[in-house]
């Protein structure tokens, strides 16, 4: 018995929380390491510290944001996306369709 490593790709982001805050890693490497049946993950990145009350509040905003189809249909054409992606970009960018089309360009 030895110890596997497997790098994971296409992870795009890794959130610890606890109870007052959150660590959100960007872009993280992640390397999964397996010995004697236990799995443990490695994550390497910049940690961004994120008190928890303005991350929720972010999310009931980002909730309430109502992107019309016709703004995803056109990101995903100008970027060359799937039109989920481009909803994703434009939830994220809280509607703002030049910075989702620039933030899926450059990724």
């Amino acid at each position: 018995m030895g110890i596997e490593q497997q790098e994971l790709s296409g992870v795009q982001e890794v959130i610890f929380r606890f109870k007052d805050k959150q660590w959100i890693i960007e872009e993280p490497q992640v390397v999964l390491i397996k010995q004697a049946g236990i799995e443990s993950y490695q994550v390497t990145g910049s940690k961004k510290e994120v008190p928890l009350a303005e991350t929720q509040a972010a999310a009931e905003k980002k909730s309430s944001i109502n992107i019309p189809k016709e703004d995803a249909m056109l990101v995903a054409s100008q970027a060359g996306v799937s039109i989920e992606e481009a909803m994703r970009a434009l939830t994220e960018t809280e509607g703002d369709l030049a910075a989702a089309i620039l933030k899926l360009k450059h990724r």
